[in-house]
């Protein structure tokens, strides 16, 4: 049977890092290697960790460069054929691994991913609803990819040499980390997915450290991703470019949301509702 190894990072979220951690000894998979990469943490979570039967790695603060540069260590100390991540306020449900696995093992291909539970949090309040990837998020996703975000980090399961060859995560990136990997993973081979919500993706709309909560930083983001593949979306049709545009606008839009800015949120809206019409009309 194949190793998977589960890489968690992680940043003075030590009782989310808890949570997180449990979900993984609770998968059903027999053979999971956990390491556990903590970009200098100052809430007891070295401590906390030792103690565990894990691989630690520890970034020190004056070291640190970022969440992608951790989860690049994690995937270099791996002894796994396969790697998951998961986000240190994520969790997975306990058929994850191993649905996966066989999924990976079936098609041959070198990334799956799964739906995913969202449980938001406001105000102290959880509220969760179920989001599954839609049919047209596998298989070939070489144009696609340009205009679908299919997955987020903690659903994933990768071939670690396909990790290596294509050449990590790209560490000069805050946000859009697995999309933009996942855009040149898809030049490479077909994705696929298990239709059920295997992982709790949680949003908290009052954290400060979220980076989902930071609009201006994820939109130099956009503007680095699309100049790094600047030639694949120079081969997009007029309706392949608007829906990127849609894409961009929507993800916009729900980055809004969570950082609170509600009258740049409600003009995104109106300006996805007229893209929205184009597209239907067929214009570029």
């Amino acid at each position: 049977m194949e190793k998977v190894t589960a890489i968690i990072t992680t940043h003075n979220r030590l009782n989310l890092l808890k949570q997180a951690i449990d979900s993984v000894r609770r998968q059903t998979y027999p053979d999971i290697e956990l390491i556990v990469v903590d970009d200098g943490s100052t809430d007891g979570t070295e401590a906390y960790c030792r103690r565990q039967p894990l691989k630690y790695i520890r970034v020190e603060a004056a070291e640190s460069r970022g969440g992608n540069h951790a989860r690049n260590l994690g995937i270099r100390a791996a002894a796994g054929k396969y790697i998951a991540f998961l986000d240190d306020d994520d969790r997975w449900l306990p058929e994850k691994t191993a649905r996966q696995v066989k999924l990976i093992k079936e098609k041959g291909c070198e990334m799956v991913f799964c739906g995913m539970t969202i449980e938001t949090m406001r105000a102290g309040r959880a509220t969760y609803t179920d989001a599954l990837p839609h049919d047209s998020h596998q298989g070939d996703m070489s144009r696609a990819i340009l205009y679908t975000i299919p997955a987020v980090t903690s659903t994933m399961l990768f071939s670690r040499d396909a990790l290596i060859d294509a050449g990590l995560f790209d560490e000069k990136l805050n946000f859009w980390q697995e999309y933009e990997l996942s855009i040149r993973l898809a030049q490479r081979g077909p994705f696929f997915f298990v239709a059920e919500p295997l992982t709790i993706y949680r949003v908290d709309t009052g954290d400060s450290q979220r980076k989902t909560n930071k609009y201006a930083l994820w939109l130099k983001a956009v503007g680095y991703v699309k100049e790094k593949h600047r030639d694949l979306y120079a081969m997009q049709t007029a309706t392949e470019r608007l829906r990127t545009r849609l894409l961009i606008n929507g993800d916009a839009r729900a980055r809004c949301k969570c950082s609170g800015r509600r009258l740049m949120s409600f003009w995104l809206h109106l300006k996805g509702m007229a893209l929205r019409r184009r597209l239907r009309a067929g214009q570029g």
